[in-house]
């Protein structure tokens, strides 16, 4: 079997998709091409990130190639439509698989690992206590009604300081329910394009993370007036037994685990939220914890704060389940490349369809991002630092 891995790109998506499965395809052994455009009689397999395909040229050069489209999306009839087309879809984790089912019956759930050298780190006691967090600004400030409080508490009881690592740049800073900067020192850290050397991963990111000694990982969306919503969204039958003790929980489709691995490859606990493939791969009490609400993420902070030892033992945990997981992620893709592959589709009556909630997208609003003035200038910095390079 031979296959091709094409991309126009280099950003986080290609670096975990394309280039980093590109690595651990040759690494074991596999007949793998980067980015061979003009020979897809060559191949039996060819993968493309969903917003940089070329399913039509591959199939007229090769009718019987099998295509995967990496991190597909929904957000337009043709985004929709080549998720369709594609043989099979390579998405984030289980939440985007379940909601891709409805376009394509093969999914493949593939947390989207960088390649990115492991680093020994033997946690001590030591104050004041490092909390970290990377991603996007918008998982940062969804956090406002769960971990801030908590992250609040905390410095309350015990020195702390929190670091973000973002694309400040581009999404401009965080504002939205910040930890208390007056009770602990609070550090926004730009995200750099530029990679770590024998990596895929931002230098910048690897650089700090490599300091902090718990990470957090918030998925969850906050929920106006929750009460309110609970009985609102209640069918009027007893039999289902609602209460106002129940869980409402919001997050996005494409929700995945895949931040949590540089905590992972650098010795880091994490503490993780409900989102369901973040509790795939902390199992709670022995790599990591999970929590929701402010109490829970309190205590579950306050005890890896309290004892290196615990940190150290939930690091490890953690690793050891990513190790496992990446051997059995890349024998699921192999398997997909030559399984016989679903076809057809259930149509479920009463169900909503993709194009329902695409109708509805027009009355979600749009973030403000970092203004078009200092986009224009971060574009302009981007351009000179790749021309000088």
């Amino acid at each position: 079997m031979r296959i091709v891995l094409n991309t126009h790109r280099d950003d986080p998506g290609t670096r975990a998709c394309i280039t980093g499965l590109h690595q651990r395809l040759c690494k074991r052994g596999i007949d793998a091409e980067l980015n061979d455009w003009e020979h897809y009689e060559r191949y039996d397999v060819a993968v493309f990130m969903a917003y940089d395909n070329d399913m039509v040229a591959a199939r007229q050069t090769n009718p019987d190639i099998r295509i995967g489209l990496a991190d597909p999306k929904q957000a337009t009839p043709k985004h929709m439509a080549a998720a369709r087309d594609a043989d099979f879809l390579i998405v984030t984790g289980v939440e985007q698989r379940d909601v891709f089912y409805r376009h394509n019956r093969n999914v493949l759930a593939y947390c989207m690992f960088p390649p990115m050298p492991p680093a020994e780190r033997v946690h001590v006691d030591k104050t004041p206590i490092v909390i970290g967090y990377h991603g996007n600004r918008v998982h940062l400030e969804c956090m406002c009604e769960s971990v801030t409080p908590a992250l609040n508490a905390l410095a309350k009881e015990r020195p702390l300081e929190f670091w973000a690592i973002y694309n400040i740049e581009a999404l401009g800073q965080a504002r939205i329910g910040m930890p208390d900067s007056l009770a602990m020192k609070v550090r926004h850290i730009q995200w750099s394009e530029k990679v770590e050397p024998g990596s895929e991963v931002s230098q910048s990111m690897y650089q700090e993370l490599r300091h902090i000694d718990i990470g957090i990982l918030p998925n969850m969306m906050p929920i106006r007036d929750r009460l309110a919503v609970l009985e609102l969204t209640a069918y009027d039958e007893p039999e289902f037994m609602y209460e106002p003790f129940d869980y409402l929980l919001r997050f996005k489709a494409s929700c995945n685990a895949a931040r949590l691995y540089p905590y992972a490859r650098l010795g880091i606990p994490v503490v993780g939220d409900f989102a369901p493939s973040v509790s795939q791969m902390i199992r709670d009490g022995e790599s990591g914890f999970v929590a929701c609400s402010p109490h829970g993420w309190f205590e579950a902070l306050d005890a890896l704060a309290a004892s290196a030892d615990l940190r150290n033992k939930f690091a490890s945990g953690l690793r050891r389940s990513f190790d496992h997981e990446e051997e059995r992620q890349l024998e699921e893709f192999l398997s997909f490349c030559t399984r016989p592959l679903k076809t057809g589709g259930q149509v479920f009556t009463g169900t909503l369809t993709a194009e329902d909630e695409l109708a509805r997208l027009q009355y979600y609003g749009r973030p403000g991002g970092a203004g078009l003035i200092k986009r224009i200038q971060s574009f302009l910095r981007r351009g000179l630092a790749r021309w000088a390079n």
